[in-house]
């Protein structure tokens, strides 16, 4: 949704609350995630986990909070002191099918991996992964992945997916209650703008630097059959 899109919704004057997009210059209610948050979280715990050259995974579609993630990594790159490689920011279509062709694409053309990717959701995360599997690479032995959305499936797959989970639950209670108060409320109300936090769910597509050099040097000490 555009801003275009938010003012001409609110030019038809019905009590009107926002979700699953955000505008700070807009005079209008929004309940949506906390992107930045979010990936900050995501940043932080490759951080953590000894990895430095941290990719993303873009979608080609525009959408607010996928420009929200776009720059809230870029922004909290340099909050952790780390360098963002233009060739580590990778666009995918945001269809299963569409990240797994381009991705696959891209590894055919010479892609020069990143140790790690936080993708932009789970959708893109999947085909992503698909694409590198079939070019021969083990999640998380060779490339560590995190999702954001927590996808009923990111929790089924081998391995399970790392992902960022908002709860719509929160989001939409609290988009109800302002509206409510919108159409109780005899008075004019100013506009309220509200992010709910996210939550880091740690499965196993994603591991410490030191622990992927060990396992890797452990394989080459094993005698050959």
């Amino acid at each position: 949704m555009t801003e275009a899109d938010i003012r001409l919704i609110q030019g038809l004057g019905y009590p009107t609350v926002f979700i699953d997009t955000f505008f700070d210059v807009i005079d209008a209610n929004f309940v949506d995630m906390n992107n930045e948050d979010a990936v900050f979280k995501v940043l932080s715990r490759f951080h953590q986990q000894g990895f430095r050259r941290i990719g993303f995974v873009a979608s080609h579609v525009e959408t607010t909070n996928f420009k929200l993630r776009r720059d809230a990594f870029f922004k909290n790159m340099a909050r952790l002191g780390l360098a963002v490689d233009e060739a580590d920011v990778l666009s995918v279509e945001s269809t299963y099918d569409g990240a797994y062709s381009d991705t696959r694409q891209l590894l055919t053309d010479g892609l020069n991996l990143a140790e790690c990717y936080f993708c932009t959701n789970d959708i893109i995360a999947y085909g992503f992964i698909r694409a590198l599997r079939e070019h021969g690479l083990k999640i998380p032995d060779d490339v560590s992945i995190i999702g954001f959305d927590n996808l009923p499936q990111s929790a089924t797959m081998d391995p399970g997916l790392t992902t960022i989970e908002v709860s719509k639950r929160k989001i939409g209670y609290l988009a109800v209650t302002i509206l409510d108060d919108l159409i109780h409320s005899a008075d004019p109300q100013p506009a309220v703008k509200i992010l709910v936090g996210a939550d880091l769910v740690l499965r196993g597509s994603h591991e410490k630097l030191v622990q992927r050099t060990n396992n890797r040097a452990q394989k080459l000490e094993q005698p050959a059959e």
